[in-house]
């Protein structure tokens, strides 16, 4: 099966939405491909809900959170870049539904020839 990697670099806050976009056209991509989301830059606020209710408020996060735990349920790997928790502060506090922390160069070395990358 081929490998599908989407790396998401920013998260506008006034187009919210457009994070619960991905995660469901990740979902659905999953039923042809193995999906990996990488969270890297702003968007890793949304690991952690201390951050991102501040930064989104309640009801958007939930509406990600929703999105995200569907793109889940197919299968979907959910990371993060080690440098997105530094720069959005999240420490220790990252939700469940992280599957695993990753350095920059190892993100790097998942773009194989068999890989489709996609950046937002």
């Amino acid at each position: 099966m081929k490998h599908l990697l989407i790396i998401i670099t920013a998260l506008d806050r006034d187009k919210w939405t457009d994070i619960v976009d991905i995660f469901n056209k990740a979902k659905a991509a999953s039923k042809d491909f193995q999906v990996e989301i990488v969270l890297t830059g702003d968007s890793g606020i949304i690991a952690a809900v201390p951050e991102a209710t501040a930064a989104l408020g309640e009801w958007r996060l939930s509406k990600i959170y929703e999105s995200m735990r569907s793109a889940k349920s197919s299968g979907i790997r959910i990371n993060i870049c080690e440098r997105a928790i530094e720069w959005c502060g999240v420490n220790n506090r990252i939700i469940p539904e992280i599957d695993s922390i990753l350095s920059s160069s190892s993100i790097l070395g998942r773009a194989t020839a068999d890989t489709y990358v996609t950046y937002f």
